[in-house]
């Protein structure tokens, strides 16, 4: 397999998915401790929530490199 020089754009989709996989990996931290006494259960879920998008968002961006 060669290696190939990624475009601009395509560097911007990495760097993109690495800040992503940074913060989802924080806030999978922070939801693994449980719910905090100042979090009430409406934004527990949002986090929750949340932590699933970030996640769906994280595959799609390897998938997309994977095609670069």
């Amino acid at each position: 397999m060669s290696e190939k020089t990624l475009q601009p754009h395509e560097q911007r989709v990495v760097k993109e998915k690495e800040q992503l996989k940074e913060r989802l990996d924080k806030l999978m931290g922070f939801l693994q401790k449980g719910q905090p006494k100042f979090i009430d259960d409406k934004n527990w879920t949002l986090l929750q929530e949340q932590c699933d998008a970030m996640n769906w968002y994280y595959t799609i961006l390897i998938s997309r490199i994977e095609l670069f």
